[in-house]
């Protein structure tokens, strides 16, 4: 049986899992490791040499295959051709300018997972945002959307639009190029400033001593802790205001929330969810943003493998 290698790349953390060559997450488990991302260039790519070793492990069939290798890494990136393109922002340095496939396979070759791999080996590399929309497009909360606008708020605004499943890339009237929202002017500065860990970190510091994680502003607004619902309901109306514009113009059936933040949208998500009822937009959360990363990265590869000419 074919089995592919799946890579969910930030900058702390690698999510990582091995698909079956039906698109299903093997033992549905995925797997965290540390990113290793300030290293030195040998240390990197062991580091994702050595998990690949240990989701080979993972699988119990001695007929086992290994089709395919997919990479979703932020960027910027060369996507096309898996070279990172990543400098000064303290993450795989290292590594900038780089074959990425040729220094892993370089390490891989001399490990027991070379007797794995098909001749034919594919490897793909997407940004991390667009295998998101892919994966849950083809297999999560958007799956039966015609046109769909893609956040995922972490440490960036990272976005993509979709029609029919199609990641738009191509700028329009409507979206920027790529379908990435993060370097609109906003305020004084960007939405990346705005929506994103830093952005509510920035507001928290106003009602409390010091920035406050994500996490603690939620478990404080369980609580109902008035300090954090403000911080919330501020950080929300930002967010209101710099989606609005591009809902008016894409015009989707279906908005799609992802990222770590997205999990405190009760407390956030009032602004936003009132102008989409109006304009009957569906707005849905996923469960797990770094799944339907595995599973659009699964997409990807099966659109490389059927295309024509392979």
């Amino acid at each position: 049986m074919n089995y592919y290698l799946m890579f969910d790349v930030g900058g702390t953390k690698i999510k990582a899992g091995i698909l079956t060559e039906t698109g299903e997450l093997l033992n549905n488990q995925m797997n965290s490791f540390d990113s290793g991302a300030n290293r030195a260039k040998d240390e990197i790519f062991k580091n994702f040499a050595d998990i690949s070793n240990i989701l080979i492990d993972e699988i119990n069939d001695p007929l086992k295959q290994i089709a395919g290798i997919g990479m979703a890494f932020p960027g910027p990136f060369d996507y096309e051709n898996g070279i990172s393109k990543m400098t000064g922002l303290n993450k795989y340095d290292a590594i900038y300018g780089l074959d990425f496939k040729k220094e892993l396979m370089g390490i891989l070759k001399n490990t027991k997972a070379l007797k794995c791999f098909k001749p034919d080996l594919a490897f793909t590399f997407i940004h991390d945002v667009e295998a998101f929309a892919m994966g849950e497009s083809h297999f999560g909360t958007a799956l039966n959307c015609h046109r769909v606008m893609y956040l995922c708020i972490g440490t960036g605004a990272g976005s993509s639009f979709t029609e029919s499943g199609r990641v738009l890339k191509k700028q329009s009237d409507n979206f920027p190029e790529n379908g990435w929202i993060y370097k609109t002017p906003f305020k004084n500065s960007i939405i990346d400033d705005y929506i994103s860990v830093r952005g509510l970190q920035t507001i928290s510091k106003r009602f409390y001593s010091e920035p406050t994680e994500g996490i603690v502003l939620y478990e404080r607004a369980i609580r109902k802790e008035e300090a954090a619902l403000n911080t919330f309901r501020e950080f929300g109306d930002n967010l209101a205001k710099a989606m609005i514009p591009y809902l008016k113009t894409f015009g989707p059936d279906c908005l799609v929330l992802g990222g770590q933040i997205s999990k405190s949208f009760q407390f956030f998500g009032s602004q936003l969810e009132e102008f989409c009822q109006k304009y009957n937009i569906s707005v849905r959360l996923t469960e797990d943003t770094s799944m339907s990363i595995l599973k659009g990265l699964y997409v990807q590869m099966q659109s490389i493998k059927n295309a024509p000419g392979n």
